[in-house]
């Protein structure tokens, strides 16, 4: 049977630990790690009010691929960052990517995909 608060209450203390230092980003080689650090961060800001981060949007969580993309020159929303539970807006802009907001949450035929609902308490770009 699956154990859900273990993993929830061990990410809890991971960003606990790192709020002294404010990071602008964490970088994961273990997709599982950049899937519970992202989507728990949502879900402890539901629950308690808490968020990590500056300014309400959570700290963005990317596996070290998605980086080397971005440093590459990819599209951030041709390589899926839109998935993300976390908003990665600010740290696009902090890196000086270049994207078009507009483009979030277009499929590759350029056709509008549904956006997600904005959450309660976690801000989203």
């Amino acid at each position: 049977k699956s154990n859900r608060g273990y993993s929830l209450s061990n990410c809890k203390k991971k960003f606990d630990s790192m709020e002294p230092f404010q990071p602008d980003l964490i970088i994961a080689n273990c997709p599982g790690c950049t899937f519970f650090l992202d989507r728990w961060q949502y879900v402890i800001a539901e629950m308690s009010g808490k968020t990590y981060g500056q300014d309400g949007y959570g700290i963005p969580v990317l596996t070290y691929e998605e980086l080397v993309g971005l440093l590459l020159g990819y599209d951030p929303w041709d390589i899926g960052l839109q998935l993300h539970q976390t908003a990665v807006e600010p740290i696009l802009d902090k890196l000086g990517v270049l994207y078009n907001p507009a483009d979030k949450y277009k499929g590759k035929d350029g056709t509008d995909l549904e956006k997600p609902e904005t959450p309660a308490v976690f801000k989203s770009c």
